[in-house]
Formats: structure tokens, C-alpha cells, sequence
């Protein structure tokens, strides 16, 4: 994601961030230091992020195979002995290709594997345990987990602490006609227990890097149909009916001006360097994210499902973009802000400009040794087994649109400050011994959904991924399972490769 469109990275705190990551993100610095552009090193242009990965891989001459994903695992007792790829091009908008162009390509023969995938298909081709769906309240004792319902709502404009005011949102085809049917995106869905576990899991959007200068314009969708987008004019009217209409600045962050809401409505475009900016859903709910558009089904589904799932989400994205410039009935003064916004020419050049990776929020996440969770994260611990640190909020979008008393709710959306930073536990990047003893998972890692809502930013995975490389360096060296590595002797190494513990 930090070259697929991810342009403002959520960081949590630079003080947690050392070895190989920070070298990145003061690479990114030195890069546009010396093009005489300011840039905080948080904030990057696609292309630059790439560029630089690339770079990275090249100096070191590690060989990557491009166009290539799981296919088979070949498994012998608790080891991992090959992994076969297909080879699967994308198509020509950047998704998953339903069926390969060549099966069974390549089969790879390794000691050590690592699995740094968004899906985790290793970890669970290899048998080791893993969940997909959201604990409930009570298995963790978390306040945040399982089932929690949320009016929509909104703030008083420069009054960070007012209470919310709830915005009252017909669900229903025809006002008040349930007869009518739901509005597209709206679930029919019972209403689940407060609390309970549930598989809906956050809502996956594409981080879009738009431009005003010289932009490709966002057609719409073969598919298009404005009644999809229906919500946001609701929302929109919703604003009006209490007075807190929607406003120019309500959609930009980082502009050099003062917001009139503590967060972005409907839309957040972050800006970056070169007129380019870093587009995310607002905070309203109702926005980039495609709520209901199939986010829980992305991990277990086969190639031809998830290439559906995605080019779903570019259909929902590039036709939500389309109606906010074209609607005649939204505010003339919205449609004229929206329409100038593009793709730009010199970003993912292979894919017209759109970007190439969907931003999976949650996928797989294994049971390790040890699941990290939001008590943990909340009163952290010296652990000196520590392999990184985690910094960032408790952040879920939401997870579900559904109707409560003839209104729309959102369901699974939650955002709590961390006072401090937590560390991450080796025993949360490696399988439980008896499953597999030669994998390390740096993404799909041992934890709750609430817990994980913090882990999940690029940062950390970046951080996880360099640990577990020096891990699984060591446990050839001794030879051993990596679960049984010296770990005193890891942690020394770990820190003298920079990495903050």
C-alpha cells in the first residue's frame, strides 16, 4: 500500500520507527530534499515509493518474481518444504486475474518462508490456525470487540468536544416505503446481538492519488447507476436538516488552513507534493469505503471471487466520484469542487492511473502463541520478546451498513487513542509450534480484530517483516525451528540493526 496509492502513512509515532523502515522513510526525505520539494517524509508519491522499493531490491540483488502468486504447499511434518506459483498477470485495470496464464510455473524449494501477504494464503495453505471474522466482547474481555452499533451522526462546526448529532437517514427506495425496497449497500440483515462475534469485518476502499494539473478525468463504471449513491444525497440532506450543511473545506486535510470540523467530512483529500494528493474516506461512513461490498468474503475466496470483489470496489469508487460531479440534484458548489479532481498521468501508468493494490484492511489473522489484544495494547508490558512496536489508534472503518428503526446504522466502526506505544511479541509473527516450525507471518499476524485495527498500519509490517528476516537468518545459523531460537540473541541483533524494541 505504500506504493499503491497509500500516499499519507499512518505513522502513529516516529519514535517507535528504526532499522530498515526509518532508513525508508528518511530515503523518502533525502529524495525530495533534493528535488527542493518539503516533504516531512510521511507523505510520498506513489511513483516516488516505488522507486525507492526499487532501488532497495536492486542494491541488495534480491530477485523478485513478478506476476506470480500461491498456487500449492507442500508440507512434511511441520515443515514447509516447497511452495509452487502460478503465473497471473493482472488484468489491465491492476485486478487479480481469475484464472492463471501458466499453472504450476515455479516450485520453490526453501528452508524458511515468510508470509507478507495482505491475504495470508501461505499461512493458511500451511495449515496453521487463523480467523477471519471479529471476536466477540467477552473472548478477550474487550470493549471494543464483536457487534456495536453507531447512529450516524455528525460534530458542531469548531467545537471538537460538542456531542454528536444524530442524522436521521431513510433506508428505504422510496421514503418511508418499505414496501420499496433498501437503497443499494443498505443490508437486510437481522439485526446482530450487541457484543456478539460476527464476520463482517472493516470496509476495504482503493487510496486514490488524485490531481487538478493535467488530470486523467475518473470515468464512470459500464454499471453506473446514481441510485447506488442515493445515501450521499441523504447524508448530505441529513447535514442540512440540523444546520450543519456541508462545506468547501469539510473535505481537505493538511491544506494549511483550519478545518471547521475536527475531521474531514465525506471525503479526505490529504495533500502531497507536486499538486498530487492522498484521497480517503471522510469520517461520516459514507464515503470511499464500500460498506457491504464484500470486504468479509476477500480472504476465503477463490481468484475469480476476489477479482469480482475488486473490480466491485473500482466500479463503486470511480461511480461515487462521478456522481459528486455530475448529480443535478447535489450543490452546485460540490459538483464544481469534485470536478476538476483526476487521476494523474505519471502514477500507475500501467493501469491508466488507477491504483494497483486494493487496500485490504483485515484479512486473515493467524492464532499464534500469542494474541495480541486491546487490553494489551491498552496497558503494555516490557516483553523481551519484542520484535517491534505498534503506536497507532484503535482505528476500524466501519464494517456494516444495516437498518434500526426505519433509519440506517453503521455497525463495527471504532476509534480509541493509545496513550503509549505497545510492543509487538515475536511469539505474535510465528505459528504455534506443533503447526508449522519454518514460517513467519509479518502481516496476517497473531491478533484480535481490535487489536489488530492498530497493528495494521504499513510501518509496523515494514518493521515485522525486517525482524522476522534476522529470525529466520538465526534459526538456519543455530539450526533450529524458529520457535525455538536464542532470544536473547535475537534481540541483540534486532538492535544492532536499528530497530526500536
Amino acid at each position: 500500500m505504500t506504493s499503491g496509492g497509500l500516499g499519507w502513512i499512518d505513522f502513529g509515532r516516529a519514535s517507535t520507527i528504526g532499522g530498515l523502515t526509518k532508513q525508508y522513510f528518511d530515503d523518502v526525505r533525502a529524495y525530495y530534499a533534493a528535488a527542493k520539494i518539503s516533504s516531512n517524509g510521511w507523505s510520498v508519491e506513489p511513483h516516488v515509493a516505488e522507486e525507492i522499493f526499487e532501488k532497495l531490491v536492486a542494491k541488495n540483488k534480491v530477485e523478485v518474481l513478478r506476476e506470480a502468486r500461491l498456487a500449492a504447499v507442500e508440507k512434511s511434518g511441520r515443515r514447509i518444504r516447497s511452495i509452487t506459483l502460478d503465473k497471473a498477470p493482472v488484468d489491465l485495470h491492476g485486478a487479480p486475474s481469475p484464472q492463471p496464464l501458466e499453472k504450476n510455473f515455479l516450485t520453490v524449494e526453501a528452508a524458511m518462508f515468510i508470509d507478507c501477504s495482505y491475504e495470508g494464503d501461505l499461512l493458511a495453505g500451511a495449515g496453521v490456525s487463523h480467523r477471519t471474522d471479529r471476536e466477540g466482547r467477552n473472548e478477550f474481555n474487550e470493549s471494543f470487540a464483536g457487534v456495536s452499533f453507531a447512529e450516524i451522526s455528525t460534530e458542531r462546526a469548531g467545537d471538537s468536544k460538542a456531542a454528536q448529532i444524530p442524522l436521521r437517514i431513510d433506508p428505504f427506495v422510496r421514503p418511508g416505503d418499505p414496501s420499496s425496497g433498501l437503497l443499494p449497500f443498505v443490508s437486510a440483515s437481522p439485526l446482530p446481538a450487541e457484543g456478539q462475534k460476527n464476520p463482517a469485518v472493516q470496509a476495504c476502499s482503493f487510496r486514490l492519488c488524485l490531481t487538478k494539473q493535467d488530470s486523467i478525468p475518473i470515468a464512470p463504471p459500464a454499471n453506473y447507476d446514481p441510485l447506488n449513491y442515493e445515501i450521499v444525497r441523504r447524508y448530505l440532506a441529513a447535514l442540512d436538516a440540523v444546520h450543519e450543511p456541508l462545506l468547501p473545506g469539510d473535505l481537505y486535510f493538511n491544506f494549511g488552513r483550519k478545518l471547521p470540523y475536527p475531521h474531514p467530512r465525506l471525503l479526505k483529500i490529504t495533500k502531497l507534493m507536486r499538486g498530487k494528493t492522498d484521497v480517503n474516506s471522510g469520517a461520516c461512513g459514507i464515503s470511499m469505503d464500500f460498506v457491504n461490498g464484500g470486504a468479509e468474503r476477500y480472504a476465503n475466496g477463490s481468484w475469480t471471487e476476489r477479482a469480482k470483489i475488486w473490480r466491485a470496489h473500482e466500479d463503486y469508487q470511480r461511480g461515487y466520484f462521478y456522481f459528486l460531479r455530475t448529480d443535478a440534484r447535489l450543490p452546485e458548489w460540490l459538483r464544481k469542487e469534485i470536478s476538476p479532481w483526476g487521476l494523474p498521468k505519471d502514477e500507475f501508468r500501467d493501469t491508466g492511473g488507477w491504483p494497483t493494490q486494493l487496500y485490504i484492511r483485515a484479512a486473515r489473522r493467524m492464532v499464534g502463541q500469542f494474541v495480541i489484544n486491546q487490553n494489551f495494547c491498552e496497558h503494555p508490558v516490557v516483553r523481551e520478546d519484542s520484535v517491534g512496536l505498534g503506536s497507532y489508534s484503535l482505528d476500524s472503518h466501519v464494517c456494516q451498513r444495516l437498518v434500526k428503526d426505519g433509519a440506517v446504522i453503521h455497525e463495527g466502526g471504532f476509534y480509541h487513542r493509545l496513550e503509549k506505544p505497545y510492543p509487538i511479541p515475536f511469539t505474535a509473527i510465528v505459528p504455534r509450534e506443533g503447526e508449522c516450525e519454518n514460517l513467519l507471518v509479518t502481516f496476517c499476524v497473531s491478533a484480535t480484530h481490535v487489536a489488530f485495527a492498530s497493528v495494521r498500519m504499513e510501518p509496523p509490517f515494514m518493521i515485522l517483516s525486517e525482524s522476522a528476516a534476522l529470525a529466520a537468518d538465526q534459526a538456519l545459523r543455530e539450526g533450529t525451528s524458529i520457535q525455538k531460537i536464542n532470544q536473547t540473541k535475537l534481540r541483540t541483533r534486532l538492535q544492532d540493526a536499528g530497530q526500536i524494541l
